[in-house]
């Protein structure tokens, strides 16, 4: 198995780094073939106050790491790794790095507005009994069939407390490295599985800020062929199919 590299940045790089005060939030981006989408998400992220963004490439073959070296290079605070394929062991490799004390798990068709950051970052700050969560589902599309996903999601949350990895799952650190991470042996349903952990742990809520995904796989695959396509592998996984069977199903 390949190990995690991580790219050096230039003296004046490194230089300006050291001018940064060591940041309190990591927000952990894999990354697969996203060459078309790095560029805005990393220039959106990297003004956020207090926080690194650290992008984790598992392979990709469409240019994607070239684009992210380059970024790595232009912006103080975005870092490029590679790590070997599959979503949890990037994140892994992410968190491993990471320097923040909280680490957010953030998709790259996901978009983290700067209001909802802050807000993460008070909430933080408070003395408060937070240790995990994910922020609210919004889909970032204007199709009323979206807003029915948005009300599904979030009764699903309220009812359930089971948020998935679209809503931008966050962690303190030490309790991530305190319960193992994510299981590098799920392709799929990592997220959930993390989450039914966390739902264990005290100190899980689904904050009232939001996050918007794109809708650009249901655009792909068709609104309602996705969506059932999604509700029958979830159905599988909580009635024991291990993920890597769902997974032939999802890639098929």
């Amino acid at each position: 198995m390949k190990a995690a590299t991580i790219f050096a940045p230039t003296a004046t790089q490194t230089l300006s780094r050291l001018q940064i005060k060591t940041p309190l939030v990591s927000v952990i981006l894999p990354t697969l073939n996203e060459a078309a989408n790095v560029r805005q998400q990393a220039q959106a992220l990297n003004p956020l106050p207090e926080a690194e963004i650290i992008f984790v490439d598992g392979g990709s073959d469409d240019g994607t790491c070239y684009e992210l070296e380059a970024l790595s290079r232009e912006l103080a605070n975005v870092h490029l790794l590679q790590a070997p394929t599959g979503r949890a062991r990037q994140m892994n490799a992410g968190a491993k790095r990471a320097h923040g004390e909280w680490l957010i798990f953030l998709h790259v068709d996901t978009r983290l507005p700067p209001a909802s950051f802050g807000a993460f970052l008070r909430r933080i700050k408070q003395a408060s009994p937070l240790t995990s969560g994910a922020f609210t589902f919004r889909v970032a599309h204007h199709h009323w069939a979206y807003r029915y996903l948005e009300f599904y999601v979030g009764l699903r949350c309220k009812l359930l407390r089971l948020p998935f990895g679209d809503q931008a799952i966050f962690i303190r650190k030490k309790l991530f490295e305190e319960i193992g991470g994510y299981r590098e042996d799920f392709p799929l349903m990592e997220d959930m599985e993390l989450v039914q952990r966390l739902n264990r742990q005290n100190g899980f809520a689904v904050l009232d800020f939001p996050v918007y995904t794109s809708a650009r796989r249901y655009e792909k695959d068709g609104f309602f062929k996705r969506g059932l396509d999604n509700l029958y592998l979830q159905l599988l996984y909580r009635f024991g199919v291990h993920p890597q069977e769902l997974a032939k199903k999802y890639w098929k």
